[in-house]
């Protein structure tokens, strides 16, 4: 995998996130994407979200907030954790390449924190509302973030853009949290800045870093075609340790 360039790092401080285009290859792209559909099989006939056998299923509604009724039976909005039933996700939670970019770009000893799929359904799919990740970390997890920084992203299984509810970013809102109301119902517009405003268009297997506190949202799906997500979030103060479970340098 070959090194980031020299300002990398910098921009990523600056801007708050920074995008690699194609960091994972068409084999382990297909791999994550196998793993994907056999996970979506089994929730095609869910009519509720559930725990099943380790991961949680989230189903889309109309309105996108929990506890109403979902649009269609297995229309699903999050899958929480595949890494439990998936060895694809699993592996990711460790990849040597991943974490050499997570060093690149300022965080040498990752641990991950949480891993999911994010979707959104053709015509179906509602926004995410503008937030930082922060809110959603609590106790000691939080406090390792503020102690050992932290890092999230995101790796494209379709094509996202403006049309099928691409990933926002609103630069440079990560260097202290801001109090908002995650309404999903709503794109929480105004409550943080956005002059540096941008909607990220990305490819499969391209992949944005972006800073825990990095304010960042998306919008509906108004197409025909489906958008899906990897996210995870990592903190940092875990040990250098890679995919295989071998000690792998930095550089």
């Amino acid at each position: 995998m070959p090194s980031l360039p020299p300002d990398a790092r910098e921009t990523y401080e600056r801007e708050g996130w920074y995008v690699v285009r194609s960091l994972f290859g068409p084999a382990q792209l297909a791999t994550l994407i196998a793993a994907t559909e056999r996970l979506e099989a089994e929730a095609a006939a869910f009519e509720c979200n559930q725990l099943h056998r380790g991961v949680s299923f989230e189903l889309q509604t109309v309105t996108g907030r929990l506890g109403d009724p979902p649009v269609f039976p297995g229309a699903l909005r999050k899958i929480r954790f595949p890494s439990k039933r998936e060895r694809a996700f699993a592996d990711l939670r460790s990849d040597a390449g991943l974490f050499k970019t997570l060093g690149q770009l300022g965080l040498p000893t990752p641990k991950c924190m949480v891993d999911q799929l994010n979707y959104k359904l053709p015509r179906v799919g509602t926004g995410f509302p503008f937030h930082q990740d922060t809110y959603f970390v609590q106790g000691t997890s939080k406090s390792r973030i503020e102690r050992h920084g932290g890092m999230n992203l995101i790796i494209a299984l379709d094509p996202a853009d403006a049309d099928n509810g691409g990933f926002e970013v609103l630069g440079r809102t990560h260097h202290h949290e801001v109090a908002f109301t995650y309404d999903r119902a709503s794109m929480n517009e105004g409550v943080f800045d956005e002059t540096h405003r941008a909607l990220i268009p990305l490819e499969p297997g391209d992949t944005l870093f972006f800073h825990p506190m990095l304010a960042h949202g998306s919008g509906p799906n108004r197409s025909d075609r489906r958008r899906r997500l990897v996210t995870l979030w990592f903190r940092g103060g875990g040990s250098p340790v890679y995919a295989g479970g071998k000690p792998h340098p930095l550089g």
